[in-house]
């Protein structure tokens, strides 16, 4: 039976990432192998967190005094889940998030700018909306007998369960700070009406953001400020309760009334089940109703992350074909010391 496995905001780079201890890695990998077979590994977003890391760092990390790193990067993180290949998974997706937007910036402006400048032909406009690329640079980070199955997804990725569609995205244009204050139906006002425009700019706008804070990864000074601000900010707003409980809800009414303009406006599919992560918070609802051009009643499912809290370390999503009706889709939770738990299934 069909299995899909999603994991986001890993935040290799972040110092607080979770499986940078090493009973948290060992006993996911336990977890994974026990699998044994994965149809498809989606990892959807912030997997590597290079607003306050270098790529560098985040992909090979920070050696230890000890065998094991001090800060694990992306590639050992990789090559310790796949040892032997116990774990195997036939086709990998990555889909890049606003912490590793640099990713599809790079495939983008590769695609759009530089081999047709390469080649002598006229260069287009960088592409905003959607895009796949099978052969992707990041995909060197896995060992080598996975690169054929790899491949990058922007902005969301698609996949049946059961007879249901399942709709993964990252969840940063769910955010009203991440698109400039803007959510689509406003620039949709703005513009009279003109849904194409609007959209155009709602990425633009989310392309310039995520611009400006990767600018901040370029001096490891300035990487260090950022975070020490962050997180001291972070904690300031959840101790006064300023936007705690925005922060602190997997899925808030803000977030489904722009879960709501994204399908409708954005993707020409109406799924039975959404699934994101950004926030941190792992979470589900039932039967969210959506008015506009279409109405119907959908899952909404936040996988949560890897950064850790008290003595949850982090959570992820399985998915399963089984012999009902809309299969099977189970919150696993992890603690620090390695032990994977169910959560929450439908």
């Amino acid at each position: 039976m069909a299995k899909q496995l999603i994991f986001s905001d890993l935040h290799f780079g972040d110092p607080l990432c979770s499986l940078r201890r090493e009973f948290v890695t060992t006993g996911l990998r336990q977890f994974l192998q026990g699998l044994k077979d994965v149809d498809e590994l989606i990892l959807s977003g912030d997997i590597l967190d290079v607003n306050i890391a270098s790529f560098t760092q985040a992909i090979e990390g920070v050696k230890g005094p000890e065998s094991w790193p001090k800060q694990i990067g992306f590639r050992a993180w990789l090559a310790f889940l796949f040892d032997g290949l116990k774990f195997n998974v036939n086709k990998i997706v990555y889909i890049p998030g606003n912490h590793d937007y640099i990713i599809w910036n790079i495939l983008a402006t590769d695609k759009a700018f530089v081999q047709p400048i390469s080649q002598g032909q006229v260069p287009k406009n960088l592409p905003l909306m959607k895009g796949v690329f099978p052969h992707a640079f990041i995909r060197g980070v896995f060992p080598k007998e996975l690169w054929e199955r790899f491949v990058v997804v922007y902005p969301d990725y698609e996949f049946n369960l059961s007879g249901r569609k399942i709709f993964v995205t990252h969840g940063h244009y769910l955010d009203h700070q991440q698109t400039l204050f803007k959510n689509l139906q406003e620039l949709i006002d703005e513009a009279n009406g003109n849904e194409a425009k609007a959209v155009r700019k709602f990425f633009i706008g989310t392309a310039q953001y995520q611009a400006v804070a990767n600018a901040v990864s370029y001096m490891k000074a300035m990487r260090e400020f950022i975070f020490r601000v962050h997180k001291k900010l972070g904690k300031l707003l959840d101790k006064v309760d300023i936007i705690g409980k925005v922060r602190n809800q997997p899925i808030n009414n803000s977030m489904v009334r722009a879960i709501e303009l994204y399908l409708r406006y954005f993707s020409d599919t109406q799924p039975d089940v959404f699934i994101f992560g950004h926030t941190h918070e792992a979470g589900h609802i039932f039967d969210i109703v959506f008015d506009g051009k279409y109405r119907r009643s959908i899952e909404i499912w936040n996988t949560g992350c890897f950064i850790e809290k008290g003595n949850i370390a982090g959570s992820f999503i399985l998915t399963e074909e089984d012999s009902g009706a809309n299969g099977t889709i189970t919150l696993f939770e992890v603690n620090l010391n390695g032990d994977v738990q169910n959560k929450m299934s439908n």
